[in-house]
């Protein structure tokens, strides 16, 4: 007598699905009993959506699980595969081929592995068992019927999900700090008030990922999904996402094939954007200042990366997978000491070490070069040794230097308004985007043109439309960049009160390492082989320099782009001056180091 089995899956946890379960499991029983099969004894599990299993009486169910998701996600699936495998029974019993799956490929797989161990599988919609061969043309026909009628029904999710969208209905689940009502996203009260400490901690306290996580596990705050697990990516996440700002950016991946999970990125111009003030958390200004902070911190810190890995999947198949790794830089993240972070070597480029040094009637702090104390000459000649106390009166005379010289604040504010809002010609210049933009979008018809007349293939036309569209954006960007002008140089002058304010309002008695942040990019010792400047009076081989930050941005950079617009202005009327050689030089001479005490008496000459 064959020992016999069968499998159920509902597509959601609903009531209705619920009862369709209850349904099947009763069917089936008495399907067993009419044909006289045996039922399977010591197998069989119910596995629900919310990742509890209870043991069931022979038979298998997945609840609250596409067909059309990847087998990995159906564990009571999976099991019963591994059950059959250990012939635990002979023949299972399910409605149809869309409820075995529907993805033609892995629909012929697991009947293939069963077949090698003489288990039949019976569809009982269309009387197929898979252990009679003459069936199989009938399988394959039937498997594709189910996966076309799987893309159909996800062409048509799809399209609703377009279609709502464009009337601002949120897709996916809701962004930490906000529920959603009726479709739409609204503010959560107790998790915005999250969301603000957690770019406060960031931003403010110059806290890393993994310390924000573990406060707010410490503290018991649940996640979304209501466990109290907050991870590094989780944070990172939050502090990117626009949406706290009221920026909505939807539609932004499309599932192509539904049966594979293939799932494509969709170019930025096709997105749907939208803007919603009632859903703002958090200020522009402290948004775009965590922004660059990110970007600083991934420069010098490193980030997440995902990376090809070697891997053993449920199944126990070993198989190439992308697993997530946290790609270190050459020094970490830490706000433990006033310095940390801040001071660097300008002989190696390492960061200085903090050591602290006790005798019975004194404490002396000091920092020195890692890579010299580390390893020694080989990797870094110069210890550069400086003394805690002297290095706190250093900061607080260049940051006394830096609130006293508002002629220096003001020189670096026009120098922005200069090179990144430049009025002059405006016309012209719209006109030249304007231009710009038709060329690029003749450059996508040729495209279309070429792959429609099989010049080139799909991915070649794919590979050039990314670019295309990637090309179009900047240039669109940069044409409202134009078309709103004004409305950047007033955004640009409210950005600099307030970082005007933040500078004066430093309390040089209580600094902080965050404060330090906010206004200096970082310290650097220097030692010298020979004198700096012979034949004056500053000849020492040792020297202190401090690069300084002005409205989140390294004043280096800023004196940089002003010069380069400066010679780039005098060379415009004839183009054959610039070159590389006179180019290199003038951008040696605009990146010199400088210290903030050199531009205490900057005018700003209007006509340059």
């Amino acid at each position: 007598m064959l020992r016999a089995t069968f499998y159920a899956r509902v597509s959601s946890d609903s009531e209705e699905q619920k009862n369709s379960i209850v349904s099947q499991v009763q069917y089936f029983t008495e399907m067993i009993q009419s044909k006289n099969y045996q039922p399977a004894l010591d197998c069989g599990i119910f596995c629900k959506r919310d990742g509890t299993a209870e043991n069931t009486n022979g038979y298998y169910v997945d609840e609250g699980f596409s067909g059309a998701k990847s087998v990995k996600y159906r564990k009571a699936f999976l099991q019963m595969i591994k059950d059959a495998k250990a012939r635990k029974f002979d023949i299972i019993l399910i409605k149809n081929i869309s409820r075995f799956g529907r993805n033609v490929q892995e629909i012929l797989k697991f009947i293939g592995d069963l077949r090698e161990v003489g288990v039949g599988v019976f569809f009982e919609d269309v009387n197929i068992n898979t252990l009679n061969r003459t069936d199989d043309v009938k399988i394959t026909i039937f498997s594709a019927l189910a996966e076309e009628e799987s893309r159909a029904k996800s062409d048509a999710v799809q399209f609703g999900k377009l279609q709502g969208y464009k009337k601002g209905i949120w897709g996916g689940r809701e962004p930490y700090g906000y529920n959603i009502e009726e479709g739409k996203l609204v503010i959560n009260e107790q998790e915005a008030t999250i969301v603000k400490e957690v770019f406060d901690l960031y931003l403010n306290q110059s806290m890393g990922l993994r310390n924000i996580a573990k406060l707010l596990n410490e503290r018991g705050i649940p996640t979304k999904s209501g466990k109290t697990i907050f991870d590094q990516s989780l944070i990172s996440k939050m502090l990117k996402n626009a949406v706290y700002v009221g920026e909505i950016r939807l539609h932004r991946t499309q599932k192509i094939d539904i049966n594979r999970n293939i799932v494509k990125a969709i170019p930025k111009k096709d997105q749907i954007v939208t803007h919603d003030e009632s859903l703002r958390i958090i200020d522009d200004e402290i948004f775009r200042l965590v922004q660059l902070e990110k970007e600083k911190r991934l420069e010098k810190f490193g980030d997440f990366k995902y990376k090809d890995a070697i891997i053993q999947n449920d199944e126990g198949e070993v198989v190439l997978q992308k697993v997530r790794t946290i790609e270190r830089g050459n020094s970490r993240h830490s706000n433990k000491h006033l310095f940390s972070n801040l001071l660097k070597c300008g002989n190696c480029g390492g960061s200085l070490r903090r050591k602290v040094q006790k005798n019975k009637k004194n404490t002396f702090i000091y920092w020195f070069c890692r890579n010299n104390d580390t390893f020694g000459k080989s990797k870094c000649k110069y210890r550069n040794l400086q003394h805690e106390e002297k290095l706190i009166q250093f900061v607080k005379n260049e940051i006394t230097n830096y609130k006293n010289s508002p002629k220096t604040s003001d020189y670096y504010l026009k120098s922005i308004l200069k090179t990144r809002f430049n009025k002059t010609n405006l016309e012209e210049q719209i006109s030249v985007i304007k231009t710009t933009i038709d060329l690029i979008k003749e450059d996508r018809e040729v495209n279309f043109n070429l792959f429609a007349r099989k010049k080139i293939n799909e991915n070649e036309y794919d590979e050039r439309s990314e670019r295309i569209t990637n090309k179009l954006y900047d240039a669109e960007s940069k044409l409202n960049g134009l078309l709103y002008i004004e409305d950047e140089i007033l955004k640009t002058r409210l950005r600099f009160e307030v970082f005007t304010k933040a500078l004066n309002d430093i309390d040089l008695e209580n600094l902080t390492n965050a404060v330090l942040r906010k206004f200096i990019d970082r310290i650097v010792a220097t030692t010298f082989d020979e004198p700096y400047e012979e034949g004056t009076d500053f000849g020492d081989k040792h020297t202190l320099t401090i690069e300084l930050n002005f409205m989140g941005e390294k004043l280096n950079e800023i004196r940089l782009e002003n010069s380069k617009q400066r010679y780039a202005n005098t060379v415009q009327d004839n183009s054959d001056m610039l070159t590389e050689e006179t180019l290199e030089e003038w951008i040696k001479y605009a990146n010199r180091e400088h210290k903030i005490s050199d531009f205490t008496d900057l005018e700003y000459d209007e006509s340059q």
